[in-house]
C-alpha cells in the first residue's frame, strides 16, 4: 500500500486532485452566479456539476499515465526514470494549488462575511412608482400539491401552506411573499429560479399533501432559488387531528433553516392564533378560498364560512379578525352600508384582539374601521401598531396606504405600495392603489405605466382595465375611458355589479349623450336595482338634463331617509338635488331636515363636531346660511374650508372651496380659487355637474374665467365624442 501512495505522489496525481477539485469548486460557484445573471435554465447548472464529476477520474487516470516531458506529453511508462522531471511539475503544481486556494479563500471570505444574510435596504424615492428590488432573508410558500384521491380537497393543501406561511410573516425581518402572489403559481410550468426572481425571494417552500382516511402525509421542501440545492426537507406521517402540529413542525423546521435566530427572532415568538377544531379549520379555509376569488356573492359566503367557524371554535381569534376585514370588504363592494360595516368589524376584531391580543389582521381592521368613521388620529394609531405586530401583513399594509391618501400623504402612502408590492409583487389591488395614488396628485404617466407592468404579469386580469377607466376619467378621456370599462365588463360577463355599468353611464353623461347614458344605467338597475349606484342613476340623468325635478325631489328624499351608501356620489347628487330645490323654492326645511337626519352632531350647539364626510360639513353650513341662519352656517364653512385647504395644497383646490368663499361673501377669493381649480382636472363628474347647474355658482356665472371653464369642459366633450366615433367606426 506504501508503494502504491508513494508512486502516486511521484506521479502527481494527488496534487491533480486536489488542484482539480478547488478549480472544480470555484467553476461551481461562477455558475452559481452567472446562470441566473445570464438567464439561463437551472439544468444548466446541474450539467456543469456532471461534467465535472465525469472529469474528475479522468484526471486522474490521465496523470497516472501520462507525464509531462520537455518534449511534450509522454505516456509514463515510456519515460526514464533518471530523466523525469515530475518533481518539478509538482512544484508548479503546488503554487498553482495555493494560487487558486487563495483566490476561493478570498472568495468564500466576501460571500460568507459580506453577502450572506445582509439586509439590503432601498431608499424608497417618491416620485418612483417601481418597487425597488430587495434582497435579504427571505422566502415564499407555493401553494401545497394536493396528492389525495379526494380533488374537492384541495382547500386543506392551500390552507396548510397558508397556515405555515402566516407563522412564518410574523418573523421580523424574514421578508415572506404574500399568498395572492405566491399562490399564482399554482400548477404552473415555472422553475425555481423563474419563480424566485418573479417574487424576489431568496428561498421556495414547497410540498404536497396526501389523504388517506383519517392519516395524512405532508411532505416539504426549503430550496435555495440561486442554485437549486434543498437547505432543507421533511416528511410528516400523522393522524388528521393533529394537523396543527404538522403545521408547527413545519413552520418551526424552515425558520431554523433561514437562520432565524440570526435576526434576532426565536421559534417560540411564533404565534399561531389558530384553532384545534378541525371543523372549525376547514370552515376558516372554505372562507379564505372565497376571500380571495372576490365577488359580492363570495363575500356574502365568506362571511357564512367564518360564522360557522366562530360558533364551532369561538376563540379562534384568526376567524374573528378575518370576519371583521370581510365585513370592511363588503363595504368596498358596496354590499354593507359603512355604518353597519364599520359596526360589525369593530365588533369582530375586538373579539379577535381579546383571544390574541398581538393579531396584527385585528388591529389593522379596527384601524380602518375607524378610518371610516372619520378619527384619523386613531386609526394612524393602530394600523401602525398592527404592522409593528405583521410587519408582512399586506391587509395592514393596504390599510395604512388609505390611511396616508385621507391623512394628504400621498407620497408615504406610494412608499407603502411599494413595499406592498415587494411582499406581494402579483397584487392586483397593490398595483391598483399604486396607480390611483398617482393619478389622484396628477402624475399620469406614472399611473399607467404601473398598469402596464401589472398587465405584463396578469394579461387576463380584467383589473387592470377598470384602472384605466378611472385614469383616463379623471383627465376628461372619456371615450378612452368608455373603452377600458367595455373592456373591463366584457372580460367578467358573469360576475358583474351595477357600479361598472353606471360609471360607464356617468362617463357618456361627461359626453353629453344621455340617451346612451340612460341605457347603461338601465343595464345597472338590471343587475341590482337596490344598489346605491343603481338607485341613483335616474337622479343624475335627471339633474343632467334638469327635468323632472319634483320627481328627483322625492326620489332624493327617499334615498337619504333610507340612508344610502355614499358611493360614487351616490348620496352627494341626493343631498345636491334638494340643495338646489330649497334655493329654487325656498323650502329649505326639506334639505335641513334630511341633514339633520344623517348628520345631527352637524346641528348641535357650538362648537359644532365636524363629519368625516366633509361635504356634509360644506352642505349643512350652504343650508345654513342660505336658510337665514348665517352664524351657524358661516362656523361651518369655515370649518370645511380650514379642512379643504390642507387637501388643496396636495390633491388640488376642490369646485366647494369655490362655492364656500362665494356663499361666504368672499368673491375675490372664489375668482382666485377657481383660477386654480382651472389647473387641476381630474374632478368627479358631479362636481362638472353642480358648476353647471347649481345655482350656488350663479353670482360668477358671467364671469369670463367661469364660462372660459365651462367653455372648455363642453369643447373637450365634442372632442370625446369624435374620439369615441372614431374608435367605434374601426371596431366595426
Amino acid at each position: 500500500m506504501a508503494s502504491v501512495w508513494g508512486e502516486l505522489k511521484r506521479r502527481n496525481v494527488v496534487r491533480v486532485a486536489i488542484a482539480y477539485a478547488v478549480v472544480s469548486w470555484i467553476t461551481l460557484q461562477f455558475a452559481d452566479v452567472l446562470i441566473p445573471l445570464l438567464s439561463l435554465p437551472e439544468s444548466v447548472g446541474k450539467l456543469v456539476f456532471l461534467l465535472l464529476a465525469i472529469g474528475f477520474p479522468l484526471a486522474l487516470i490521465f496523470a497516472w499515465a501520462f507525464e509531462l516531458t520537455p518534449e511534450g506529453l509522454k505516456k509514463e511508462k515510456e519515460v526514464d526514470r533518471s530523466q523525469s522531471i515530475t518533481s518539478d511539475t509538482g512544484r508548479k503544481l503546488d503554487y498553482f494549488v495555493i494560487a487558486v486556494m487563495a483566490v476561493a479563500l478570498v472568495y468564500f471570505a466576501t460571500d460568507k462575511f459580506l453577502l450572506t444574510d445582509v439586509p439590503v435596504t432601498t431608499e424608497v424615492v417618491a416620485d418612483d412608482s417601481a418597487a425597488p428590488i430587495e434582497t435579504g432573508p427571505s422566502v415564499a410558500v407555493l401553494p401545497f400539491t394536493n396528492m389525495s384521491a379526494d380533488e374537492s380537497s384541495g382547500y386543506f393543501s392551500d390552507g396548510l401552506a397558508d397556515t405555515v406561511l402566516h407563522m412564518l410573516a410574523q418573523v421580523r425581518d424574514l421578508r415572506v411573499a404574500a399568498r395572492t402572489s405566491s399562490f399564482k403559481f399554482r400548477d404552473q410550468d415555472h422553475d425555481i429560479a423563474e419563480i424566485g426572481a418573479k417574487l424576489n425571494v431568496g428561498a421556495i417552500l414547497e410540498g404536497s399533501v396526501q389523504k388517506s382516511g383519517d392519516k395524512i402525509r405532508v411532505t416539504a421542501q426549503l430550496i435555495d432559488v440561486s442554485n437549486g440545492f434543498h437547505l432543507w426537507s421533511g416528511n410528516f406521517d400523522r393522524n388528521l387531528d393533529d394537523i396543527f402540529a404538522i403545521q408547527d413542525e413545519i413552520a418551526n423546521e424552515v425558520v431554523a433553516a433561514l437562520k432565524v435566530s440570526l435576526l434576532g427572532e426565536t421559534v417560540e415568538q411564533l404565534n399561531r392564533d389558530q384553532t384545534d377544531n378541525v371543523d372549525a379549520y376547514t370552515e376558516y379555509l372554505l372562507a379564505i378560498n372565497d376571500l380571495n376569488e372576490t365577488t359580492s356573492e363570495n363575500l356574502i359566503t365568506a362571511v357564512k364560512h367564518l360564522e360557522k367557524a366562530i360558533r364551532l371554535d369561538p376563540n379562534y381569534a384568526r376567524a374573528h379578525s378575518t370576519l371583521g376585514r370581510a365585513y370592511l370588504d363588503m363595504l368596498d363592494w358596496g354590499a354593507m352600508s359603512t355604518t353597519e360595516a364599520t359596526a360589525a368589524a369593530r365588533d369582530a376584531a375586538s373579539r379577535a384582539l381579546d383571544i390574541a391580543a398581538d393579531s396584527s389582521e385585528a388591529l389593522a381592521v379596527l384601524g380602518k374601521a375607524e378610518l371610516r368613521d372619520g378619527n384619523l388620529d386613531l386609526a394612524g394609531q393602530l394600523l401602525n401598531k398592527a404592522i409593528e405586530n405583521g410587519p408582512n401583513d399586506t391587509v395592514a399594509l393596504a390599510y395604512l396606504a388609505n390611511y396616508q391618501l385621507f391623512d394628504a400623504r400621498p407620497a408615504d402612502a406610494i412608499a407603502t405600495y411599494q413595499k406592498i408590492l415587494r411582499i406581494d409583487p402579483l397584487s392586483e389591488s397593490a398595483h391598483t392603489g399604486l396607480s390611483l395614488t398617482l393619478a389622484a396628485i396628477r402624475r399620469y404617466s406614472e399611473a399607467s405605466e404601473t398598469v402596464e407592468r401589472f398587465r405584463s404579469i396578469a394579461p387576463n386580469s380584467a383589473g387592470a382595465d377598470g384602472i384605466d377607466f378611472n385614469i383616463e376619467f379623471f383627465q376628461g378621456n372619456f371615450a378612452v375611458a368608455i373603452d377600458a370599462m367595455n373592456r373591463s365588463l366584457a372580460a367578467v360577463p358573469d360576475d358583474i355589479d351595477p357600479e361598472g355599468p353606471v360609471v360607464i353611464g356617468h362617463a357618456y353623461l361627461g359626453l353629453g349623450m344621455p340617451a346612451e347614458a340612460s341605457r347603461w344605467f338601465d343595464r345597472g338597475v338590471e343587475i341590482d336595482a337596490e344598489h346605491p349606484m343603481s338607485r341613483a342613476a335616474p337622479l343624475f340623468l335627471n339633474y343632467y338634463l334638469q327635468q323632472n325635478e319634483d320627481e328627483n325631489v322625492r326620489l332624493a328624499r327617499e334615498l337619504l331617509e333610507d340612508r344610502i351608501d355614499p358611493r360614487n356620489s351616490s348620496r352627494g347628487i341626493a343631498l345636491l338635488v334638494l340643495a338646489d330645490h330649497a334655493v329654487k323654492t325656498g323650502r329649505y326645511d326639506i334639505i335641513l331636515e334630511a341633514m339633520d337626519n344623517l348628520y345631527p352632531h352637524l346641528f348641535d350647539d357650538p362648537p359644532y363636531d365636524l363629519d368625516k364626510d366633509f361635504g356634509a360639513t360644506y352642505l349643512a353650513g350652504r343650508a345654513l346660511i342660505q336658510s337665514g341662519d348665517v352664524d351657524r352656517g358661516a362656523h361651518l364653512v369655515n370649518s370645511f374650508l380650514d379642512l379643504q385647504e390642507r387637501y388643496a395644497e396636495v390633491y388640488g383646490v376642490g369646485s366647494r372651496s369655490i362655492a364656500s368663499r362665494i356663499l361666504l361673501g368672499e368673491t375675490d377669493d372664489a375668482m382666485e380659487r377657481l383660477d386654480r381649480f382651472v389647473k387641476r382636472p381630474n374632478s368627479g363628474f358631479l362636481t362638472w355637474l353642480a358648476l353647471e347647474h347649481s345655482p350656488v355658482y350663479d353670482s360668477i356665472r358671467d364671469e369670463p374665467a367661469f364660462i372660459a371653464l365651462l367653455d372648455g369642459r363642453r369643447k373637450n366633450a365634442e372632442k370625446q365624442r369624435q374620439i369615441l366615433q372614431t374608435m367605434n367606426e374601426d371596431s366595426s
